[in-house]
């Protein structure tokens, strides 16, 4: 595999284009979506893909920290 020009493998498919996925007993085979099948991203993609996955996971942190407070305060006993 030749990479292009400040291009680098992809992390998630590893390169090979596609990517193994299991649900309920049952393998999967998809095509890679971060790389779209290419195997391989831009550098600057990929720094583009780790502040989305750090923004995803603030997010649902917020969410869950959002849940817990309203459950205790709608199940507060006074």
């Amino acid at each position: 595999m030749s990479l292009g020009k400040n291009n680098i493998i992809c992390p998630t498919c590893k390169g090979n284009g596609y990517v193994r996925l299991s649900w309920e007993g049952d393998d999967v085979i998809e095509q890679c979506d971060t790389c779209h099948s290419q195997g391989e991203i831009s550098e600057i993609r990929k720094k583009a893909l780790k502040k989305f996955q750090k923004l995803k996971e603030d997010k649902e942190w917020a969410l869950a920290a959002s849940m817990y407070e309203d459950y205790h305060e709608t199940h507060n006993e006074d």
